[in-house]
């Protein structure tokens, strides 16, 4: 059997969303680079 693929964690600085609302802008996140989940919390993609 394979192991439970492990559930990525949101990011804490954007809740998820990915973008976060700078004044009248958004802009993305740059914590996670946008895509809504903390860094390090799964495998890096494209590995």
């Amino acid at each position: 059997m394979q192991p439970a693929p492990k559930k990525k964690q949101k990011c804490k600085n954007c809740e998820g969303k990915g973008l976060l609302k700078v004044g009248d802008k958004k802009m993305k996140c740059q914590r996670c680079g946008g895509t809504g989940f903390k860094p390090g919390s799964a495998a890096a993609p494209g590995r």
